[in-house]
């Protein structure tokens, strides 16, 4: 059995969340739905899938993940900017695991910080950003509104930087009082004491995290005797999917584009009346393209409510030009999950990361390279795709 189960509710969170333990061994599998892992594995990702479900729908399937790693000690991988069914997914988890969580949302490295229970994206609290320009719901103000209705406990800074020992007894009386601890955390070295604090309490804690909280549990981990990076293969050609409405990805694709042999805009409107059509003229227009770049036209405004069809139109569209075997790069979580469903890709495994993004293969030897949509700098798009067309290179 895994050492950790990481439970995510879309496939570039799993991913995300499953490359920070690649420093300590290369033995982790990501699950596009739950079944037996291998059982070489010591750590274990799984994709719920569960972003766009419905509340009482996400919380069956975040259970439903755990049904072959009973008795794993579990992190619930959330969105750093709090998307989801955060509430329902966790209050699922702790009813079945019967142990009260221990939140820290915190993702320093990507600037994205809590303080008094405020979670701020480079120093501008989440509320007052346009990162939830493309969501339904309205924008929670602190990460206990997140998690409402659980009953919360704020741990300022001040008491996560008391120390292992004060913070745990903290967590310790949290629970006793049955409510979920939400940790601030301003720094990877606050991570590490409040996962540290967790485990003293419990040797099996329910972690409930960003990647940044994932890492932490990462340089935790004792590390596999001999272990070195694994070399990287090759891919003589790449197709780019992006399918997020993050704002950050117009300037990305921008810089991409005077590289790419084929860039295409589509047409949301056309894309949904007739994927099958679209899917034919994109195979046509990219089979010979070493870098071919596909992206939904938002130009006159995606509409939030149609964001599920149109990635699995978008989907539809794509796997025919993606079923050769060439490389993917694969931007939101939906568009990934999406798009290998239809390749029927069931498993992946991490082998690096670059720029925000996690390099993976499937069990065919496809590259695949996953990355959340609101990530990576305006030069980012343009260095994964050298990247993966010169895999060969030593990691830098």
């Amino acid at each position: 059995m895994p050492e950790l189960v990481v439970v995510a509710d879309d496939l570039s969170g799993a991913s995300e969340a499953a490359a920070a333990f690649l420093l300590r061994t290369t033995r982790i599998s990501v699950l596009l739905r739950s079944g037996v892992p291998s059982t070489s594995s010591r750590v274990v990702a799984v994709d719920s899938d569960s972003r766009g479900s419905s509340p009482a729908d996400a919380a069956d399937r975040v259970k439903s993940a755990l049904d072959s790693c009973a008795g794993v000690p579990v992190l619930k991988k959330v969105d750093s900017l709090l998307r989801g069914n955060l509430a329902s997914e966790v209050a699922a988890l702790r009813d079945l695991l019967g142990v009260l969580p221990v939140v820290a949302t915190a993702l320093p490295a990507a600037g994205r910080v809590v303080v008094d229970g405020v979670l701020r994206v480079h120093g501008v609290p989440l509320h007052d950003t346009r990162l939830w320009h493309a969501e339904e719901r309205a924008v929670p103000r602190t990460v206990a509104h997140a998690l409402s209705p659980i009953e919360t406990v704020p741990v300022p800074l001040a008491a996560v930087r008391d120390g292992v020992g004060a913070l745990a007894r903290l967590l310790a009386a949290a629970a006793s009082a049955r409510l979920l601890a939400v940790c601030d955390a301003e720094t990877d070295a606050d991570l590490d004491v409040v996962h540290a604090a967790a485990r003293l309490v419990t040797d099996r804690p329910l972690l409930v995290g960003s990647a940044g909280l994932a890492a932490a549990a990462a340089r935790a981990m004792a590390p596999d005797p001999q272990w070195r990076a694994e070399p990287l293969p090759t891919a003589r050609s790449v197709l780019v999917v992006a399918g997020t409405a993050a704002p950050a990805i117009e300037t990305q694709l921008a810089a991409l584009a005077p590289e790419a042999d084929v860039v295409v805009r589509l047409d949301p409107q056309l894309l949904l009346n007739d994927p099958s059509a679209v899917g034919r003229e994109l195979a046509a227009r990219t089979a010979d393209a070493r870098c071919a770049v596909l992206s939904l036209d938002g130009g006159a405004g995606l509409r939030p409510d149609l964001a599920a069809r149109l990635t699995t139109a978008l989907a539809d569209a794509v796997a025919p030009s993606a079923a050769d075997g060439r490389a993917l790069i694969l931007t939101g979580g939906a568009t990934a999950r999406a798009v290998l469903d239809r390749l029927g890709v069931e498993r992946l495994r991490p082998v690096a990361e670059r720029e925000q993004a996690v390099l993976s293969t499937t069990g065919t030897g496809q590259v695949v390279v996953t990355r959340p949509g609101s990530f990576g700098g305006p030069e980012s798009l343009i260095e994964l795709v050298h990247t993966v067309l010169s895999w060969n290179e030593e990691p830098r």
